[in-house]
């Protein structure tokens, strides 16, 4: 996978292969999540140090997506080989509008909001919040109320996405939660009552 930046040093993903791969994993299921969060597992099922193991959303107040990997790694061992995204899907269609990147400067991490713009280049909209709360993991702050959305669209659809490249992984690794389809959210202000119920199950659409 080839990465490009910015003159700015700001991560520019070779975004129609990556989406390509995410597309092409991708089928009609969704997950409705009355709670305060919803979340996803994913199998030991990928090489390299940014297998995923779960994906959450949390959307209680701010919205923030934590991606958890089955090994512990640092920015200084993804720099230049891994990188973490979240897609989002914000008009129904079979791809998303918005992705976030999360890359490594060598000593600490960055992420940034994207506008795929599909048949021209992507559009860098505005760095967002990043942190660590272990060392399995990422979490970037997601500016849901920023983003346009289809008329009448009161959800968005959402999955995450790593990359690595590395002596086990010569044509890049990457790692798909879910490995099919796709997690619905009700937008902020948009969500039924919330309730007390544990992590909303799957359904097939």
């Amino acid at each position: 996978m080839r990465v490009l930046r910015s003159a700015a040093g700001s991560l520019r993903p070779a975004v129609p292969f990556i989406v390509a791969a995410a597309i092409a994993l991708a089928a009609a299921v969704a997950i409705a999540a009355p709670s305060y969060h919803s979340d996803t597992n994913d199998p030991d099922d990928t090489k390299g140090l940014l297998d995923v193991r779960k994906v959450r959303l949390a959307h209680q107040g701010r919205t923030e997506a934590t991606v958890i990997t089955f090994a512990n790694w640092t920015p200084v061992s993804i720099w230049d080989r891994g990188n973490v995204y979240i897609f989002l899907d914000t008009e129904g269609g079979d791809e998303p509008e918005y992705f976030v990147a999360v890359r490594s400067t060598g000593t600490a991490l960055q992420a940034a909001l994207w506008r795929d713009r599909r048949d021209r280049r992507d559009q860098l909209l505005r760095n967002v919040k990043v942190r660590r709360k272990s060392a399995d993991g990422v979490s970037v702050r997601l500016p849901v109320k920023a983003l346009e959305f289809g008329r009448f669209r009161e959800s968005y659809f959402w999955w995450g996405m790593t990359s690595f490249t590395g002596d086990a992984c010569r044509r890049t690794c990457l790692d798909r939660a879910p490995d099919d389809g796709s997690i619905e959210q009700w937008r902020p202000g948009m969500s039924p009552t919330p309730t007390d119920s544990p992590t909303a199950t799957a359904s097939a659409s």
